[in-house]
């Protein structure tokens, strides 16, 4: 391939910048095993582009797709990557189909290569991959088994237990380490009853045949320090592509030096400043320290056009984060001109903010800007309590982010837990979720069933297996269904379960509702090549996989979207609203660190450059406290965030709301629909 034919395809459209990262460290038509290589994409430069055209010109430079690992964090963001990956390496090797198996999320990757390998770290063939509530229920059995923690009624519940589980093992700490972190720190005098609970845990997934997310990657790094396998896998990838790396944990960057030990053949993309997510155990210091981390030095090439926001949205953004402690200098920059500043607009109280933000989502729709591409953003999910209340009022449509999703629902649990024990009879959380079903089986009924039948032959042991009288019928109907199972291809066996569920819809409220949801259960089923591929998916990246599907069958460019910050990284819209920036929210009252604050910096910058053209930032003067620690509930006057010092306000428009006319526009607006 010869450099004129790159020049012409992978690199039209990129900046100087840009096509200095997608060309580092390759010869003319020669793919070399450079040194790291660390892109600082700011927010909106253009790095999942830039990622792309990198892979296609390691591929038009001779790379084997199957020679590349390619990782990035959510599934949504791993498949536009792949996506655009592809269309670039087709144009560039002569529209020849290319396709890249090992591109995806950690866990996906992991997944792959488990199920290549999975005997080498003690899995059986079909393990089962559980999802975060299936982990706490399984934690929550392990525990009530346990006769010491069982009878301790103050003892952390299963998903905190969980919470902390994981923590301790993305941050590479053991327990007693974890468990003087400020947000665990409650649980120090558990530390002995924790330590043995954890070690059930293990085991139970083990003789289960089970893994959790966390396992994937602790296993991915067993894997990579094996002794055949390990040498294998790293003769396998020659380049490692890792997207979004200021979110990863010491885990990841475990796996990432076990892959790549010299660090050559290594690039790495992400921002620090968009580093939010400490309390899954990331850490921003893999970033910053990323160009002392190998035996040679790193190559730095940072993106600072960006090609979202206004110049004045990235101004005031710019302002924001110049006051952050060490962090990697840089001035984002638009050819995006406007007049309009972002605005700082004070108000009352939370009441007069709610008013507000009604008022400010009309008044855009006449505007011209649907619903659909104006997003109201906060620190916590109760910040949007009273919004909520007054955009129901004004009947104006929404969706919020961050709200009990499609898998948490009970009977989209109790069916995946049918096709889960059908998949993996060793696994008895599904077992026990299904026996609960019947008639006169309680919980200490269904966890002696659940241990008697996760076994060998397993159709075998079914038919054999004594329940109470009062679910004789239920039981030999659900024998006849795991026979059934075996013979229609995928995925006429979700009908077969689904068609056996449907009659206990009736002890569940908005039975309607929830066939609605089986028929959507169904339909999504139906995109999947085999019933392990579907359950697989779904555990790693639900949410991912099912936005897609909800959003097609609403009219989704009608709603107005609320959303936590963290649930708003990586989307844009045209105008953005944050709620409460006052000190006690961001930064939050519960920080106790300077790594604390400094993470609630990044937040802030964050929503703000989720806006393209408008962004209005909201600073009530009195809020309400609820109770804590004896201290009773009140309202209380309130400063403006930290964040906004007065020196940086002459980026802002600065104006004072009331609630005049917030109503008259409302029932206008309802008037005219």
């Amino acid at each position: 391939m010869s450099n004129k034919t790159m020049n012409s395809s992978a690199l039209e459209r990129l900046n100087p910048r840009q096509r200095k990262a997608v060309t580092f460290g390759m010869k003319t038509g020669e793919a070399t095993q450079h040194r790291p290589l660390l892109i600082i994409a700011g927010a909106g430069t253009g790095k999942t582009e830039t990622m792309a055209k990198r892979i296609a010109w390691l591929i038009a430079c001779g790379a084997k797709p199957s020679e590349i690992f390619a990782a990035s964090f959510t599934k949504r963001a791993s498949k536009e990557l792949d996506e655009r990956a592809q269309k670039a390496a087709n144009a560039a090797v002569g529209n020849v189909l290319v396709r890249l198996p090992y591109a995806g999320t950690f866990h996906s990757i992991a997944v792959s290569l488990l199920n290549e390998f999975h005997d080498c770290v003690g899995l059986g063939e079909n393990f089962t991959v559980l999802g975060r509530d299936d982990a706490a229920d399984l934690m929550d059995l392990v525990q009530a088994r346990s006769g010491e923690v069982g009878k301790n009624s103050a003892f952390p519940d299963p998903h905190l237990c969980s919470e902390i589980y994981s923590y301790q093992r993305g941050a590479c700490l053991s327990l007693k380490a974890t468990l003087k972190r400020n947000r665990y720190r409650h649980c120090e005098e558990y530390a002995k009853p924790l330590a043995k609970l954890f070690a059930s845990f293990t085991e139970a997934k083990r003789s289960q045949n089970s893994v959790d997310f966390d396992d994937l990657l602790v296993l991915l790094g067993e894997l990579l320090q094996h002794p055949t396998v390990g040498r294998r896998l790293r003769r396998r990838f020659k380049y490692v592509l890792i997207d979004e790396f200021q979110d990863t944990n010491r885990l990841q960057f475990k796996i990432v030096k076990l892959l790549k030990p010299t660090g050559r053949g290594l690039t790495v993309v992400g921002d620090d400043a968009q580093a939010i997510y400490s309390f899954r155990a990331a850490t921003v210091k893999n970033i910053r320290r990323f160009s002392e981390s190998f035996p040679c030095s790193a190559k730095v090439i940072t993106l600072t056009r960006n090609y979202r926001s206004t110049e004045p949205i990235l101004q005031a953004s710019n302002a924001v984060m110049s006051l952050a402690v060490n962090a990697f200098k840089k001035e984002l920059w638009s050819k995006r001109k406007s007049d309009q500043l972002p605005l700082l607009t004070t108000v009352a109280d939370e009441q007069v903010q709610a008013d507000h933000g009604v008022r400010t989502a009309l008044e855009l729709r006449e505007q011209g800007v649907p619903f659909g591409q104006q997003a109201v953003l906060f620190r916590t999910s109760q910040q949007s309590l009273g919004l909520e209340v007054a955009l129901r009022r004004a009947k104006i449509p929404f969706q919020k982010w961050g709200g009990s999703e499609f898998l948490e629902s009970a009977h989209i649990r109790n069916v995946m837990a049918v096709l889960k024990w059908w998949q993996n009879p060793r696994d008895q959380i599904a077992a026990f979720r299904v026996l609960m079903l019947l008639d006169g089986v309680g919980k200490a009924t269904a966890d002696r069933l659940a241990q008697e039948l996760c076994k060998p032959k397993f159709q075998k042991v079914l038919s054999r297996a004594v329940v109470p009288n009062a679910a004789a019928k239920q039981w030999k109907a659900l024998v006849r269904l795991f026979g059934r199972l075996f013979k229609p291809a995928w995925p006429a066996a979700l009908e077969e379960v689904v068609r056996w569920y449907r009659p206990y819809l009736a002890r569940l409220d908005s039975a309607e509702r929830r066939k609605a949801d089986l028929d959507q259960l169904v339909a999504l089923g139906g995109a999947f090549g085999s019933c392990r591929e579907f359950l697989t998916n779904l555990a790693l990246d639900p949410p991912g996989l099912l936005a897609e599907q909800k959003l097609s069958e609403e009219n989704a460019d009608d709603l107005l979207t609320l959303s936590t910050i963290h649930s708003a990284k990586g989307c844009e819209w045209k105008c953005i609203t944050i709620l409460s920036a006052m000190d006690g929210c961001i930064p939050s009252s519960k920080c106790r660190s300077e790594d604390d604050i400094e993470e609630e910096r990044r937040l802030l910058y964050v929503a703000m450059t989720r806006a393209k053209d408008r962004l209005e930032i909201i600073l009530p003067r009195r809020n309400f406290q609820a109770f804590r620690r004896n201290v009773p509930a009140a309202t209380v006057y309130s400063k403006p965030s930290r964040f906004l010092p007065q020196e940086i306000h002459g980026r802002f428009e600065r104006r004072t709301a009331s609630t005049q006319h917030a109503v008259s526009k409302a029932s206008k607006s309802t008037a005219m629909r």
